[in-house]
C-alpha cells in the first residue's frame, strides 16, 4: 500500500514537473523558470518542516490523504487558458506543500515497519516506487506541452492524485508512535554528524533543481539528444540506482557508496552542461540519475545510523526537505545565473556546489543503534515489509 501511494504520488508530481517552467518562461521574463521550480520546492520543504508535528496531533492515514488531495487539487489550476504566472506559482507552492507531507508521513511508516538488517532494501524499493514514474512521466508531459495540451498534464495529476487519496483508505492501521517521539526537528541536528550531513544532502540536491529546469529549456525539442530523451534516460538510471544503493547499503559501507555516488552525480552534470551532441546528452542522463539515485538512498541509511527511535519521524522531514530545499535552491540559482548570463553558462555553477557537498558528507559521525519497537509494533514488522516487497 505505501507503495501504490508513493507511485500515485509521484505520478502526480513528475508529470507537471517540467510543464509549469516552461509555461512560465514562455510568459517571461527571462529566467522566471527558476521560479517555478523553487516555489514547488519551497511549497515541499514547508511541508516537510511542518509534518513531524502534524504527525504528534494527527493520524498518519488523515495526514496522507490530506497531502494528496493538496497535490492533485491545484492541479487544476494548469487547465485553465491564459493563467497569470502568480496563479501558476501559487498553485505549484500548494503542490509542494501536499507532496512534503505525503512522503514524510511515507516514508516514517517504512522506517516504522522494516526490519533493522532489510532498512536498506526497503527504502530502495519504496524509491523505486517514487522515482518509477519519473522515468517516462516528465518526457510524456513536455511532449503534452509541446502539443499544446498543458491542460491534460493538469488532469492526470489531479486524476491521479485523487487516486491515491482513496488508495490511503486501504493502508492497514500504522503502530502508534512512540511516546518519547520528538516533533522539534532541531534536536535532531544535536545527533553527530548529522548536520554536515543535511548541508552535503541539500548541496547535492541543488542539482536536481537545476538540471529539471534546464533540461526542457535548454536541449532540443527532438532527436536523441532532446529534453525528453534525457529525462526518461535519467529517470530510469534514478530508480534503478535507488534500490541497488539500498541493497549495497546494506551489505558494505556506506560512506564509500555515498561518495562515488557524488562522484558520479558530478560527471553527469559536466557532460549536461557540455551537451555537445545526443551522445553526450544521453551519457549525462545515466550518469546524472544513476548516482543523484544512489545519492538519496545513501544519504538515508546514513542520517537513519546517526539517528535514535525517538528522532524517525525527524529524520524522514529531514531527508525530504533535503531534496527538496537543495531543488528549490538549485532552480533559484539557475534561475539567478540565466537571467544575467544565460541558461547555458548558468549550468555550470552546478557541478561546483556539488563538489563542495564532499567534505561535509565525510564528517564523521557515531552509528546509533536501533531500538526495536515493542509489542503491536513488533508484530506488524514481517506483514509490513512484505507489503512494501
Amino acid at each position: 500500500m505505501l507503495a501504490g501511494i508513493a507511485t500515485a504520488v509521484a505520478i502526480s508530481f513528475n508529470i507537471m514537473l517540467p510543464v509549469v517552467p516552461v509555461l512560465l518562461e514562455r510568459g517571461g521574463p527571462h529566467g522566471a523558470a527558476g521560479a517555478g521550480t523553487a516555489a514547488l520546492f519551497v511549497g515541499a520543504v514547508a511541508g516537510e518542516v511542518l509534518t513531524p508535528w502534524l504527525m504528534s496531533r494527527w493520524s498518519s492515514a488523515r495526514l496522507l490523504v490530506g497531502g494528496q488531495l493538496m497535490i492533485a487539487l491545484p492541479s487544476l489550476a494548469y487547465v485553465l487558458p491564459h493563467l497569470d504566472a502568480w496563479l501558476m506559482l501559487a498553485a505549484a507552492a500548494a503542490r509542494g506543500l501536499g507532496m512534503g507531507i505525503a512522503i514524510v508521513v511515507a516514508v516514517a511508516l517504512v522506517a516504522e515497519f522494516a526490519a533493522p538488517d532489510r532498512r536498506g532494501r526497503s527504502i530502495g524499493f519504496f524509491g523505486v516506487a517514487l522515482s518509477a514514474p519519473g522515468i517516462v512521466l516528465p518526457s510524456v508531459g513536455v511532449a503534452l506541452l509541446e502539443a499544446g495540451h498543458a491542460d491534460a498534464d493538469g488532469l492526470i495529476a489531479f486524476a491521479v492524485g485523487l487516486a491515491g487519496a482513496l488508495l490511503t483508505f486501504k493502508l492497514p492501521h500504522p503502530p502508534a508512535p512512540p511516546q518519547a517521539a520528538s516533533a522539534n526537528l532541531l534536536a535532531a541536528f544535536r545527533r553527530p554528524g548529522l548536520l554536515s550531513l543535511y548541508a552535503g544532502f541539500v548541496l547535492v540536491s541543488c542539482s536536481f533543481g537545476a538540471v529539471i529546469t534546464f533540461a526542457p529549456i535548454a536541449l532540443p525539442s527532438g532527436g536523441i539528444g532532446s529534453a525528453a530523451a534525457f529525462l526518461f534516460v535519467a529517470g530510469a538510471a534514478r530508480a534503478v540506482s535507488r534500490w541497488v544503493a539500498g541493497v549495497l547499503g546494506d551489505r558494505g559501507p556506506g560512506r564509500l557508496v555515498l561518495v562515488a555516488s557524488i562522484g558520479v552525480t558530478f560527471m553527469g552534470l559536466i557532460a549536461l552542461a557540455s551537451h555537445g551532441n545526443g551522445l553526450v546528452v544521453v551519457f549525462a542522463g545515466a550518469a546524472f540519475g544513476a548516482g543523484y539515485g544512489a545519492v538519496q538512498t545513501a544519504v538515508y541509511l546514513a542520517m537513519v545510523a546517526r539517528g535514535s527511535s525517538e528522532h524517525r519521524n525527524n529524520i524522514s522531514a529531514l531527508w525530504n526537505s533535503g531534496i527538496d530545499l537543495g531543488a528549490s535552491l538549485g532552480g533559484t540559482l539557475l534561475g539567478l545565473g540565466a537571467s544575467r548570463y544565460g541558461y547555458a553558462a548558468a549550468i555550470w555553477a552546478i557541478p561546483a556546489v556539488v563538489l563542495i557537498s564532499v567534505p561535509l558528507v565525510l564528517v564523521p559521525g557515531r552509528a546509533v543503534g536501533q531500538s526495536e519497537p515493542s509489542g503491536g509494533a513488533q508484530k506488524t514488522t514481517s506483514t509490513s515489509s512484505s507489503s512494501i516487497s
